[in-house]
């Protein structure tokens, strides 16, 4: 099962869970107003159950939190991989330019158009020239 689903598949045991203790409760309150003396059992029976309610709201707004924490997860390692697949002709481009390819094989390699070629191999060529002086001059 995937994550998501096991998630929903929990909040459904709890949101079960949760009724069922409500069904509990109105069964004992019902049965104590039947009866003209109280039962400390099933006052404490009541408490647990209540506690039990409790607990169980607590971990399902849990489960939310960390539905959404994944979510968002996702929407950011999506976003991330959008933006490294983006950026691929230029880490190309430039790592051809290093090896001394001209503004044509770029745009013919990488599919960058004519300005964004030349930009890469003028930058490639300043630093070059900052990397090693005696070849520039």
């Amino acid at each position: 099962m995937s994550e998501p689903n096991i998630l929903a598949f929990d909040l459904t045991h709890l949101l079960l869970a949760g009724c069922l203790i409500l069904l509990l409760l109105n069964l004992l309150r019902g049965r104590r107003q039947g009866r003209a003396g109280r039962d400390p059992r099933i006052e404490s029976l009541q408490r647990d159950l209540r506690a039990l309610a409790s607990a169980a709201v607590g971990m399902g707004e849990r489960v939310l939190e960390v539905e959404r924490r994944q979510r968002r997860l996702a929407e950011q390692q999506q976003s991330l991989e959008l933006f490294e697949s983006a950026n691929q002709p230029y880490e190309q481009a430039i790592h051809l330019a290093h090896q001394g390819a001209d503004a044509e094989e770029l745009v013919a390699t990488c599919g960058l158009s004519r300005s964004e070629a030349e930009l890469i191999t003028m930058m490639h060529r300043l630093e070059g020239d900052r990397k090693n002086p005696r070849a520039a001059g």
